[in-house]
């Protein structure tokens, strides 16, 4: 039985967005300040950027486990240019056993 989900999230920044979604191997088409996910296991989701919240449907995959892979790669654009920003070199990066993204970082 399909079930609607609507989640918090705290994905607001529009290039951040768009950069974790492509990162994600995630196709989707930009509405205004919603971005509706057209692929994937997130597939019929939309993303409203003005307040964070996510909807998505339980037969196409929509759960934490999903949404913790879109936050994942969010989080890692947000400091990716932070290390920009700051004149901070991002050397490699590699995905450990548990599943994080590490980065490997060094001062200009």
């Amino acid at each position: 039985m399909s079930h609607r989900v609507t989640t918090q999230t705290e994905i607001k920044d529009k290039n951040f967005a768009v950069q974790a979604l492509k990162s994600a191997g995630l196709s989707y088409r930009e509405v205004g300040e919603q971005i509706h996910i057209t692929s994937g296991r997130l597939a019929n989701a939309t993303l409203d950027l003005r307040s964070g919240l996510i909807s998505g449907d339980t037969d196409h995959g929509h759960s934490s486990e999903t949404l913790g892979m879109l936050r994942q790669h969010y989080s890692e654009a947000k400091y990716r240019a932070e290390c920009q920003k700051q004149g901070i070199s991002v050397e490699s990066r590699t995905v450990n056993k548990e599943g994080h993204i590490v980065l490997m970082c060094s001062m200009a």
